[in-house]
């Protein structure tokens, strides 16, 4: 009897198991599985991007209406250069978007959040429109594994790689002639990450802009797993198998961290976003109050995730022109 106790409990904790492993793996394949492609903005261009292309696709008719009644036309550019270069990582090529207009002026480079993305989309060629109308450069680029950048993986990861793509764009301007100084970053969601930890390595870096981004990865593994209703309770699952298909450790995953006295920061986040809680922002205020780091903080009213851009582009390209103009020569 004790005998046929014993082969059921350990039956039951076997299955136990076996589904907080399958749990896991579901949850850290599902968040990091990449789709290389551009999804319904593939093929866009910096003249013929449109945001009314997916507005059916976002489920808040706020963000819907937002995009199908954005302007998007106005906002095209019709010069620019496509141009290749090598990220910081030996063997790996990567492809931009370079707007140079302006000679002795600065440069920002815009890198895209996670899949399916990349410079195609509506954000960066929004950004770089804005910048450019307001006298300064940009480069929007492809990370390695989206668009026209190699393919070297099947699995996001998490800016924790591919922030050499980050400096790989860096030190490509810097050959073609821009200045340390002169030579800004601004990072959309999870594009802020590899930003951030960009310019940990380049102290020369001295204007960081972040839009939405997270903060801290306790705060986003909780929220990621929340979306498949599972609890934090699944947090090593998911941290196990996702080291182990993108083969960085997510738990180096916190951007607030790296954040130093050296450089300047701008955070911009929406104040009703439901990707990325404004709880990461609020992160990001209180680490940089108590550290004494030099930032600026924008919560765009009434927005959702990088919805600010959208809803308020004079307001933000002026914002990102007084940021960039105080802190790059």
């Amino acid at each position: 009897m004790k005998k046929k106790l014993l082969i059921i409990l350990s039956s039951i904790m076997f299955l136990g198991f076996l589904i907080y492993g399958v749990a896991g793996f579901y949850v850290a394949y599902s968040i990091l599985k990449i789709d290389h492609t551009c999804g319904w903005h593939e093929n866009s261009k910096p003249n013929s991007w449109n945001t009314k292309i997916d507005a059916h696709e976002y489920s808040n008719l706020s963000r819907s209406r937002l995009r199908d009644n954005f302007p998007s036309s106005e906002y095209h550019l019709e010069k620019w250069q496509n141009v290749y270069f090598p990220s910081r990582e030996k063997d790996i090529q990567l492809n931009g978007w370079l707007f140079n207009y302006y000679p002795e002026r600065p440069i920002v480079v815009v890198v895209h959040g996670i899949y399916p993305n990349g410079k195609c989309k509506p954000e960066s060629n929004l950004i770089a429109s804005l910048l450019i109308q307001e006298r300064i450069n940009a480069l929007t680029i492809d990370l390695r594994n989206y668009g026209q950048s190699d393919i070297v993986s099947d699995y996001e990861d998490l800016g924790l790689k591919s922030y050499n793509d980050v400096l790989g764009a860096y030190d490509f301007l810097k050959k073609i002639g821009f200045e340390s100084n002169s030579i800004g970053l601004h990072g959309i969601s999870l594009g802020a990450v590899p930003v951030i930890f960009a310019a940990n390595k380049e102290r020369d870096i001295k204007a960081i802009w972040a839009d939405s981004s997270l903060a801290e990865f306790n705060m986003v593994l909780q929220d990621e797993i929340a979306r498949y209703g599972l609890s934090i309770e699944f947090g090593p699952a998911v941290s196990f198998f996702g080291k182990l298909l993108s083969g960085v450790d997510p738990i180096n995953l916190n951007p607030a961290k790296k954040l130093n006295n050296d450089q300047n920061y701008f955070f911009t986040h929406g104040d009703k976003d439901q990707r990325m809680l404004i709880r990461h922002y609020e992160y990001f205020k209180k680490y940089a109050e108590e550290n004494n780091i030099k930032s600026e903080f924008w919560l765009a009213e009434n927005s959702y995730h990088v919805d600010g851009m959208f809803k308020y582009p004079d307001l933000y390209a002026e914002k990102m022109k007084n940021f960039f103009e105080d802190n790059l020569k």
